[in-house]
């Protein structure tokens, strides 16, 4: 696949839009061939979603929701950005969920703050999590697994100790897969001589 110029649309649902932003221009310097474009409404999640007896929100609604979205808009990726709970099978809480290789990722705002944690607000650790945690589940949504490499953004986190652990860049063999793929990675964003 060529480095042809990929449009990626990010959507605010129920998160502040200055967020998405500041999150806009993060990603442009990442992804070196992609057009950022924001999404004007700002969606609620569906009514469905939401699992009463857990107070979160199911995310298989909310990723196929994304998945819609970038149809309509003939995107090559969307990324929502979600500021609620949510909850995957088998997992307490998910940070964020992709569809593999078919453009569609969400990322869940809450649990990335401090404030969530009882440490005071911080807009810049919060927004670092924000990219990181968008990086990974945009690696997701350009096809992607995930990377034993703890230090490269693509590797698992459970907690929001292994969210900080990570670098906010792909590994050199995360970034040559993306590269495949048509996505081409800032060398700011790799992490040097992995």
């Amino acid at each position: 696949m060529s480095s042809r110029l990929l449009r990626l649309l990010l959507v605010s649902m129920k998160e502040d839009m200055d967020v998405l932003r500041v999150l806009g221009r993060l990603l442009s310097t990442v992804y070196v061939n992609a057009e950022v474009i924001l999404a004007d409404e700002v969606l609620s999640p569906p009514l469905e979603a939401y699992d009463a007896a857990r107070g979160q929100y199911r995310s298989e609604h909310i990723l196929y929701l994304a998945a819609g979205l970038r149809e309509a808009a003939e995107a090559d990726a969307v990324l929502v950005v979600a500021g609620i709970d949510a909850y995957a099978d088998g997992l307490n809480f998910v940070f964020g969920e992709a569809l593999l290789g078919r453009g569609a990722a969400v990322v869940y705002t809450p649990r990335l703050r401090p404030e969530f944690y009882g440490a005071p607000p911080s807009n810049e650790l919060f927004m670092e999590r924000l990219l990181k945690e968008s990086m990974h589940e945009l690696g997701h949504a350009f096809g992607l697994e995930h990377c034993s490499n703890p230090l490269c953004v693509m590797s698992f986190s459970n907690s929001i100790v292994e969210v900080d652990r990570k670098e906010a860049a792909y590994c050199t063999r995360c970034a040559s897969r993306l590269r495949e793929k048509g996505v081409v990675v800032s060398p700011s964003r790799v992490l040097p001589g992995d």
